[in-house]
């Protein structure tokens, strides 16, 4: 399984960082798609990291991006009680992203990287992956189903992708990616692989006509790690479509349902024995030295005595 921008974030990391003993917690648990049409418009990125007030001033922030087929790029920094400065955007607030007129370019991943020099820590805030729709005739839709699967530990759950475009599914590069909560980051952990294998061979020729392609995925729910949401993902023409994803979940078992019903039942019995042994005490306690053995009812164990 490859973790998506995992590789190249940390190596970069570790080389800018490779004289400080700084540990780094990475708390990206989940990324954000952006599903609105942002071209042409103006787009606000917040680092969640950032600080307010003097704390503010004090705080080493980097914004990085990722783009897809690209290394991590930084474009962004604040260093301390020194003004944020970017090449290619503003900054507001603090230490929030701005895109103006925002395009294609513009689409990718972005994190807020944040030093904390009481913990000696490097922190990152939740990564936004910004989708920006550029003005091309392209249409594409991607349906997943079910909207909500719940499977029992070990069971196979099976997922279906339609997707209808103006471009051959051959041209069409198919992915799931899996994002469970209390993972460092998104993992791609299945590929379709089409005709065109490689994106060099891939064209961008749009027809006349839509195509429909089903894909079908299957995998293993062991345990809550797989329990996670999957989303379907299509990469064509230099762009990435992303369906409303599937949240699955784990659902207790007939087996594990009897074994509860079994242990409730021992409860119960044990109860019983108890409320038998104190009538028994109950009854032959004194100073004769004998024993007897009785036989009763359930409802005679309940009544007063």
């Amino acid at each position: 399984m490859t973790p998506i921008w995992a590789p190249s974030l940390f190596v970069f990391l570790i080389c800018k960082f490779i004289n400080s003993s700084y540990k780094i917690y990475v708390l990206l648990t989940m990324f954000k798609i952006t599903k609105k049409n942002y071209f042409g418009k103006t787009v606000t990125l917040p680092c969640n990291v950032a600080k307010s007030g003097q704390a503010y001033e004090n705080q080493l922030l980097v914004w990085y991006r990722q783009r897809v087929g690209h290394e991590l790029q930084e474009v962004a920094i604040k260093l301390p009680n020194k003004d944020p400065t970017s090449p290619s955007f503003k900054i507001k607030g603090y230490f929030s992203l701005n895109f103006e007129n925002a395009t294609k370019d513009d689409e990718g991943m972005y994190f807020c990287l944040s030093k904390d020099n009481d913990k000696n820590a490097l922190l990152f805030d939740n990564g936004t992956f910004l989708a920006v729709k550029g003005d091309s005739p392209l249409n594409i839709s991607v349906l997943q189903t079910p909207a909500l699967q719940s499977v029992p530990p070990g069971e196979a759950v099976n997922l279906q992708c339609t997707v209808l475009s103006e471009i051959r599914s051959a041209e069409l590069r198919v992915f799931w990616i899996r994002s469970a909560a209390g993972s460092s980051f998104p993992e791609i952990i299945f590929t379709h692989h089409n005709s065109s294998s490689s994106s060099s061979s891939r064209q961008c020729e749009i027809s006349s006509s839509k195509h429909s392609s089903v894909y079908n995925f299957s995998t293993n729910i062991p345990n809550n790690h797989h329990a996670a949401t999957y989303y379907c993902a299509v990469e064509t023409c230099g762009r990435i479509i992303i369906g409303n994803g599937t949240p699955v979940n784990l659902s207790k078992s007939v087996y594990t349902i009897c074994v509860l019903v079994v242990l409730h039942k021992c409860t119960v019995s044990i109860k019983l024995l108890d409320t038998v042994e104190l009538i028994m005490k109950k009854r032959y306690s004194g100073d004769s030295v004998y024993s007897e053995v009785s036989y009763f009812t359930v409802d005679d164990a309940y009544q007063t005595r």
